[in-house]
């Protein structure tokens, strides 16, 4: 099998000549699409069941902003291992939301399962 040497698998690298299918390959943050989960949340954040009546997307937005960054930053870990360092991102990031992270919380966790529960084009939708 000498055509899947690691060595010429190092040599296709650096040539650009490697050829993946789909998403294989792919880290969490070459999938991501900041601008469609925007979208996405900002359709959809008063239809999940953590909303609260008066508040607009703008309180849940770094909410969801932590939760998708977060995903791409730490790809392989779970958001129970890293919910203390979610947390301190938010309270940097938070600006005008009126929502500390034991009421956003749930905005950050719905936009990290998101990625997880859906594929690539669903996402994009």
């Amino acid at each position: 099998m000498a055509g899947f040497t690691s060595e010429r698998r190092n040599a296709e690298r650096r040539s650009g000549t490697e050829r993946r299918s789909g998403t294989l390959g792919r880290g969490i943050a070459e999938m991501l699409d900041p601008v469609g989960e925007e979208a996405y949340w900002r359709e959809n954040y008063a239809t999940q069941s953590y909303y609260e009546a008066g508040l607009t997307y703008d309180d849940y937005h770094p909410g969801y902003r932590t939760g998708w960054e977060g995903r791409a930053r730490y790809e392989g870990r779970s958001f129970d291992e890293v919910e203390a360092e979610l947390k301190a991102a938010y309270e940097r990031e938070r600006r005008g939301s009126r929502l500390g992270w034991d009421r956003n919380r749930h905005a950050a966790r719905a936009a990290w399962d998101r990625f997880d529960a859906t594929d690539p084009f669903e996402r994009s939708q």
